[in-house]
Order: C-alpha cells, then structure tokens, then sequence
C-alpha cells in the first residue's frame, strides 16, 4: 500500500472533468466523516464510502466497470465457457436433487447470467441479487437484449436477501470487495486509518480494534508471529455475510468463486504489504486514495476465514480447488472443442486464448479458487477432487 499516490497517480489515464467532479464531491464527504470522528476513520469505513456511497462510490455511481471500456475482467468477460462449465456442475447438482433455481450475488454486467441460462433449459428460476442500482440497470437492458423472452422471464432481480431458498448459490468475485481493517505491526498490532492532512489524505495509527486485534492473533497462533513492519487486511464480514446467507437458505449449493489464498500462503511472512489492490482502466495498483470513487479496492480473500465463518454459520464445507482444475473438470476442453471447430482459425485462436487464460497457473488458473459449502443437503462435486491433474 502507498503512502503517498503521486508515483502510482502519474501512470493512469486522466479521468474526464465530469468523474472527477463526481470525485471530489465524494471526497469532500469522506472528508466530512473523517472530521466528524476526530480526525480518522477505520480503513473499512473509506472503503465502504469510496465503493458503495449513495449516488458517488464506485459501485454505485454510473462508468462502466467491466470489459474493455471499464476497469477490470472478470472470467464470465473472457469467455462463455466459464458460464457454461458451471452450468454443467449446476446441471449435476440439479440431477442429483438440489432445486432448479440459482441466486447470484453481484452479477456485474449480466453475461454470466446470460450463459448459465442459455445452457440450462432445465432452469426454472434466476434471481439475482445486487445492491448497484446503476449495475442492476445495466444487466437488465443487457439481459433483455441478449436472451428470448422466455429465459428472460425467467429472471427475478432482488433487493434483499430471499427467504427459504432452495438451489444454488452463485457469488463470483464478490467478496473480494468487503471493505477490511489494515493492520500495521510496529512491535505490537495497531490498525490503519485514514485522515486528512495537508490537503490529502493519509495513513494514520491507531488503537486496533479488538475484533480485528483478536483476528490476526489467531492467525499469528495458526501460521506463526508474523515479522515487524508487516502489513496486511482483516475481513471482519465474513461472518455477518455467511450468517445472513445461511439464515435465507433452506436446501442450497454455495459456490464461491474468488481470488484469494488459504492462511498460511496469505499470511506469508514474504507478504508483508498486504493483498490491498485498485484497479482503474485495466491498471492495477496499491494505492487506495487516488480518484476516490473512480476505481475499485479489493482485498484478496482469506478462504480458511471464509470456511471457518461458513461453518460457524451452518454450512458444511464440500471443498476447495483452484479454478483451472473446476473448471476443466467440469468439460472445459470439451466444450472449447465443440466451439473451435465450429469457428474458423481466428476464433480458434481465441478459443485456445480464451482457456489458457482461465486455467493456466500463472493466469487464473491458480489464483481464483472454488470453495463449494452446502446446506441441509449431501450431493456428490467430483470437480472439487484435489488429486485431479491439469490437463
């Protein structure tokens, strides 16, 4: 993380005068709260504003996020085949008796959406659920130009989580933009905030919070005391965010699909800056203050979190894989095969492009992971098998 934004700031692209408008007017609130709390406020609470405040924040402001013309890919952008290999798992769950319907958290710009029902006939309900109304609008106009009326009518756009679910939950690249505490070990653990100094603002210590503190001393416990100087993030949602989801299902299939690391790799003592990551214009660095509003924060996920606060919520864990194997467990090559040879030698090339982008190791294939929990129910995922090879 930087402590200061001018090296990172020099190598993006200038925003358009109306963003930073939007941009500064964002910051004068932020600047509001930090005064109003006595000149600092937790990382997690300008984190919260600078993605999701009303009308301002980055998800729920109106630029485009996704694709070419946003800041950022996600695998369902990439290629089609991501949607359709799981739809092929969810099409196995469905065979064995989970309910014919999906709930999708955070379904961006709709094509994931879009290739699951394409490839699922046996469909029968798809709600989505997304607190972006600006992105809920977006998906809408997309799915209703994209899909026949039929599947389209298919979809149930949600505002709140719904009750007794019974199905398959989808949440791709959604937890990654939890806002989380930033710890700071200088001998002892004190947590990083934010203030306003000389017309900017800055990192400023303080007293860490003592659900944080217990946090990261239990992963001191688990994987080791942690060297002085190091940095790092604490999700503290986790918990509040599987709870909720447990309490809205009744029989359902959680498939979280996510980058991120099991503890011990994402508290490596060689990590000592932290996993913190911004994303704008397709440029990726670590400085969080620059264009408050403009470009997304995320934090890389801690999977041993999430599977300690899913079981603590009511899920048993069915396991966790990185996504090259899911995904080609799951028919990747063979369906990449059935759309080559229907194409000519440029989308051939893509084809080939497009899975060695999803699963080779240095890709995605090694840094998004599957973590699959499920809920009153016992279904077979052989794709979750971890002695299954590349290839």
């Amino acid at each position: 993380m930087n402590s200061s934004g001018e090296p990172a700031i020099a190598s993006l692209p200038v925003p358009p005068d109306e963003a930073l408008a939007l941009s500064a007017r964002l910051l004068e609130r932020i600047v509001t709260e930090i005064q109003q709390q006595g000149a600092v406020i937790g990382f997690d609470e300008y984190m919260h504003m600078a993605l999701y405040e009303p009308g301002l924040g980055y998800y729920s402001a109106g630029s485009p996020k996704f694709g070419a013309a946003g800041d950022f890919v996600t695998a369902p952008e990439i290629s089609g085949l991501f949607g359709q290999c799981l739809a092929r798992q969810s099409s196995e769950l469905i065979e064995q008796g989970c309910a014919p319907a999906i709930l999708e958290f955070g379904a961006g710009s709709g094509k994931l959406c879009a290739q699951i029902l394409e490839a699922m006939p046996e469909l029968q309900r798809y709600l989505v659920l997304d607190l972006s109304a600006d992105l809920r609008q977006r998906q809408q106009h997309y799915l209703r130009a994209q899909l026949p009326a039929r599947l389209f009518d298919k979809i149930e756009w949600l505002d709140r989580l719904p009750q007794d679910f019974d199905g398959i939950v989808l949440a791709n690249e959604v937890l990654d933009a939890m806002p989380v505490k930033l710890l700071h070990k200088r001998s002892r653990w004190v947590e990083l905030g934010v203030g306003w100094q000389d017309d900017a603002l800055v990192w400023k210590p303080f007293e860490a919070h003592r659900e944080a503190l217990d946090a990261i001393c239990n992963v001191e416990q688990a994987v080791g005391e942690l060297p002085d100087d190091y940095c790092t993030e604490v999700n503290l949602n986790y918990q509040p965010w599987f709870k909720a989801l447990a309490d809205a299902c009744r029989r359902a299939v959680v498939l979280i699909i996510d980058y991120g690391y099991e503890q011990a790799q994402y508290y490596h003592v060689e990590r000592r800056r932290g996993t913190l990551t911004c994303h704008y214009r397709h440029r990726v660095h670590s400085d969080p203050f620059i264009y408050p509003g403009l470009q997304d924060i995320t934090a890389f996920i801690d999977f041993d979190a999430c599977a300690d606060a899913a079981e603590q919520s009511g899920f048993a864990i069915s396991g966790l894989i990185d996504q090259g194997r899911f995904l080609l467990a799951n028919g990747l090559l063979e369906q990449a095969q059935r759309v080559a040879d229907a194409g000519d030698a440029v989308a051939q090339l893509a084809i080939s492009q497009q899975v060695a982008t999803l699963t080779l190791p240095q890709e995605m294939g090694e840094k998004f992971k599957v973590l699959a929990l499920q809920k009153n129910i016992d279904l077979e995922m052989p794709a979750l098998r971890r002695d299954r090879a590349y290839g």
